[in-house]
C-alpha cells in the first residue's frame, strides 16, 4: 500500500543524523587553547505575513510580486451562442509546480477538459483556464472579479489539486485556500457549480457550501484517490452520471437547478465496532488467520482485533473483527461476532449503484452508513454470525467477505487501496 501522507518516521536523531552511540567523545581541548572567533550571524529581516498562516506558498521580496505565471493563464471566449451567454467557466489547476508527482498527475489530466472546455464555448460560455492557480485566483473566480473576465457570471469553477482533511485545497505555489477564507457576502449569487478534484473535499462539502454562501453545489471526493481515478473522473462514460462531463451537462448544459444542500434525514448509527470488545478473540482466531493467510496488528484497544487479510493480485483491505452482544428479535443477548471493514466517506460523487451493483447477493457482507469524524456519514461493510454455532472456515469467509467488499467499493469510488 502507498501512501500520499506527507508524514514519515526514520531511526534517526532529532536533527535528521544518523546517531552513532559507540562512538568515543572527542577528547577535550586544553584549558589554554583560545577559542575561534565566530563571526557575528546577521538575522535576516523578513517581510510582513511571513509567519502567518500561508495562502500563498511562495513569498517575494518586493512588494507585488506573483507567485504565479501569468503566462499560464488563458481566457478563451465563446465560439457559439446559447444558455453560457455573459457567463463564464473556470478550469483552474492548484498542482504544486515542483511537485514531480503533481506534474505526472497534470500532465494527465489537462487534455482531458479541452472536450468540456470546447463544449461549455459552444454555448456561449467564456472559459479560463490558469495551469498555475493561486488562491487569489479562487476567491476571484467564486466572487466575480477575476482579471480578464469581470463582469461575466461566474456560472462554475472546477480546481483540480491535493486536498487535506480539513478541507483545504492546495494551490501551485505551495499554499491553501480553506472554507474560512471565503467572505460569504462576496460569493457572486450567479455561482452554481464547484467541482473539487481533490482528496478530502466531499467530506466536508456541506462546510464548503455554506462558505460559498449556501448556493453552489460543491462536489468532491470524500477520501485520497489515485491518480488513475482522478483522470478517470475527467473521461466521459455512459455508464457513469457523476463524472466532469455529466455534472457541466446536467447544470451548465441546461437550466436544471442544483440540489438543496444535502439533508441527513435519518441519522446513521454508531458504527457497530465501536461498541465491540476484544474478549478471548486472540486466541479464538488463530486459525481463521491462517486459513485467510492474513496478518493480526498489535493490540490497538480492547475493542477488537485487527487484520489485514490478502485479497489476490498485491491487494488486501484492514478488518477491524470484535464481539458484540445481539439485540435483534430471537437472537437477543447472544454473543455475536462481527467484522466491519472500512470504505470511505459519504460524497456527491458516490450514488446508489456505485454501493449497491455489481456485489453478488449471497453474501454475509452488506454496505452501510455510519457516524463519521467527519460532516459525512462513513461507508463500510459489516456482517455478524452468532460465534457459539460458526466453523473456522465461516468466520473467514465472513471476513473475506467483509474485506473484498470494501475494496472493490473503495476501488470503484476512489481508484485506490488505502487498506
Amino acid at each position: 500500500m502507498s501512501s500520499w501522507s506527507k508524514e514519515g518516521k526514520g531511526g534517526f536523531g532529532k536533527d535528521g543524523a544518523a546517531t552513532d552511540g559507540d562512538k568515543p567523545a572527542e577528547a577535550a581541548k586544553p584549558a589554554e587553547a583560545k577559542a575561534e572567533a565566530k563571526p557575528e550571524k546577521k538575522e535576516l529581516k523578513k517581510p510582513e505575513g511571513w509567519e502567518e498562516k500561508k495562502k500563498s506558498g511562495a513569498k517575494a521580496w518586493s512588494d507585488g510580486a506573483r507567485s504565479d505565471n501569468p503566462d499560464k493563464r488563458t481566457v478563451l471566449a465563446p465560439s457559439g451562442t446559447g444558455i453560457g451567454d455573459g457567463k463564464v467557466f473556470h478550469f483552474l489547476f492548484g498542482l504544486k509546480i515542483h511537485s514531480p508527482n503533481d506534474r505526472r498527475l497534470f500532465g494527465e489530466a489537462r487534455e482531458h477538459i479541452n472536450d468540456d472546455v470546447e463544449e461549455l464555448r459552444k454555448v456561449g460560455y467564456t472559459c479560463v483556464v490558469d495551469e498555475e492557480a493561486v488562491h487569489d485566483d479562487f476567491t476571484g473566480a467564486v466572487y466575480g472579479t477575476a482579471e480578464g473576465v469581470e463582469g461575466l457570471v461566474p456560472a462554475g469553477v472546477f480546481w483540480l489539486a491535493h486536498g487535506h482533511d480539513d478541507g483545504a485545497i492546495e494551490c501551485s505555489d505551495g499554499g491553501a485556500v480553506q472554507p474560512a477564507d471565503i467572505d460569504s457576502d462576496k460569493v457572486h449569487a450567479g455561482l452554481k457549480l464547484v467541482v473539487f478534484a481533490a482528496c478530502y473535499t466531499g467530506s466536508c462539502s456541506r462546510t464548503w457550501r455554506a462558505a460559498l454562501g449556501g448556493g453552489p453545489l460543491v462536489v468532491g471526493w470524500g477520501r485520497p484517490v489515485t491518480i488513475d481515478r482522478a483522470v478517470d473522473f475527467l473521461t466521459p462514460k455512459d455508464e457513469s452520471d457523476t463524472d466532469l462531463d455529466d455534472l457541466l451537462r446536467r447544470y451548465l448544459l441546461t437550466d436544471t437547478p442544483v440540489p438543496a444542500p444535502l439533508e441527513i434525514r435519518h441519522s446513521p448509527l454508531a458504527s457497530a465496532a465501536a461498541a465491540g470488545r476484544m474478549g478471548d478473540l486472540p486466541k479464538r482466531l488463530e486459525g481463521v488467520v491462517s486459513i485467510l493467510r492474513a496478518k493480526q496488528l498489535a493490540k490497538k484497544d480492547d475493542g477488537g482485533v485487527d487484520l489485514d487479510v490478502p485479497l489476490g493480485e498485491k491487494r488486501w483491505h484492514r478488518a477491524r473483527v470484535f464481539l458484540v452482544d445481539a439485540s435483534e428479535p430471537f437472537c437477543e443477548g447472544e454473543l455475536v461476532l462481527g467484522v466491519e471493514c472500512d470504505v470511505g466517506e459519504l460524497s456527491s460523487v458516490v450514488n446508489s449503484q456505485m454501493l449497491l451493483s455489481g456485489i453478488p447477493a449471497n453474501r454475509y457482507a452488506r454496505a452501510t452508513l455510519v457516524e463519521s469524524e467527519k460532516e459525512m456519514p462513513k461507508i463500510v461493510t459489516q456482517g455478524f454470525l452468532p460465534l457459539s454455532r460458526v466453523r473456522d472456515m465461516d468466520v473467514a469467509a465472513l471476513i473475506f467477505q467483509a474485506c473484498q467488499y470494501a475494496d472493490t467499493l473503495e476501488h470503484r469510488i476512489f481508484g485506490g487501496d488505502s487498506g
